[in-house]
């Protein structure tokens, strides 16, 4: 209707009752409302109830996805869809957190296999063969878990044929720290055959949002793993009892196989000192750091409260047969020269 004011509608009267074939038409109308609102109470229930067969009805992807890196850990959830565990604020070595990390870490980066803009020249540092030999596990034990897997199920992991170089940034450590980190990764190194090696110290801060590939500090390479001690106030992950946390970046072309390429962890040094004027202070402060390398390689929390990567650490006594089956696991991941 033209000229009509277009605050007021126009307002056709209606009969009080209709006849059939009007009652019919508002009949199956209203079936198909109540249909609609039908489906949209079981959808919100299965989303709300974490039912796996709604997960992912609403979830998109943004970008080609041609490349990725994606950082996981004491996060929550792998980018792939892995389920996780989250933690018991007791003796946390970690908190799932918005960086999935890696187990974690919303990090990211595009690159093409040409070595173009986020990622190094591939292959550097790359030999044919592992550089070592993870000590098999002296009893076998299925409890472990990894924080993503690939297509083929094959664990997520660092190739075994290159070294993993680490900085630390010791500028907050408490008194007691000195030679913790070393043992930890000695311990690692051991299990999964990884050949860690110490570039030395570094003032780089943790960061959420850290590139994997910085080739204006590091050279032309991937970023070294990042070992911080420091304080809720940089990374407020570290809120609360949460005394650490560890993760690291997968990188992958397309579909293709994801492998780790860098990482860091984070250890609240104000917690830690307290820790370390204990009697037992060494023995936990190992287990913290030993828990985050374990989810800076890939192992994920599990039920077992025997392991260390259970989400509480109680009575620490180091690596346990779930941790070093898994571990041994990730070190036996294929070489990867594309990278």
């Amino acid at each position: 209707m033209e000229g009509q004011d277009p605050g007021h509608s126009p307002r056709r009267h209606q009969p009080r009752h209709s006849g059939p074939a009007t009652a019919a038409a508002r009949f199956i109308r209203r079936l198909i409302v109540l249909a609609a609102l039908g489906c949209a109470a079981f959808l919100a229930a299965g989303m709300a109830y974490g039912d796996p067969r709604f997960a992912g009805v609403l979830n998109f992807r943004l970008g080609s996805g041609d490349q990725s890196a994606s950082r996981q850990g004491d996060s929550g959830q792998d980018p792939a869809g892995q389920d996780s565990t989250g933690q018991d604020p007791t003796g946390q070595a970690g908190q799932p957190g918005p960086d999935r990390r890696s187990g974690g870490a919303q990090a990211g980066a595009s690159a093409g296999p040409d070595g173009t803009v986020g990622a190094p020249p591939p292959g550097r540092e790359e030999a044919g063969t592992p550089l070592g030999n993870p000590e098999p596990p002296a009893e076998p034990s299925t409890s472990y878990k990894f924080l993503a897997v690939n297509s083929d199920g094959a664990p997520v992991g660092y190739s075994p044929c290159r070294p993993l170089h680490y900085v630390v940034n010791a500028s907050l450590a408490p008194e007691g720290a000195a030679g913790l980190v070393p043992l930890a990764i000695q311990a690692i190194s051991r299990a999964t055959g990884i050949q860690f090696v110490d570039d030395g110290a570094t003032d780089e801060q943790p960061s959420d949002q850290r590139a994997p590939y910085q080739p204006e500090t590091y050279g032309e390479r991937w970023a070294p793993l990042l070992i911080s001690w420091t304080t809720p106030d940089v990374t407020p992950k570290l809120g609360g009892k949460v005394i650490g946390t560890g993760g690291s970046t997968y990188y992958s072309y397309g579909t293709g196989p994801k492998s780790y390429v860098t990482g860091s962890l984070e250890l609240d040094a104000p917690q830690m000192a307290t820790e370390l004027e204990r009697p037992d202070g060494t023995a936990y402060a190992t287990a913290v750091i030993l828990h985050e390398l374990g989810h800076v390689m890939g192992l994920e929390h599990v039920t077992d409260p025997v392991q260390l990567m259970y989400p509480e650490i109680g009575a620490p006594d180091g690596l346990a047969a779930g941790d070093l089956n898994g571990l041994y696991q990730l070190g036996r991941t294929p070489c990867r020269a594309d990278l």
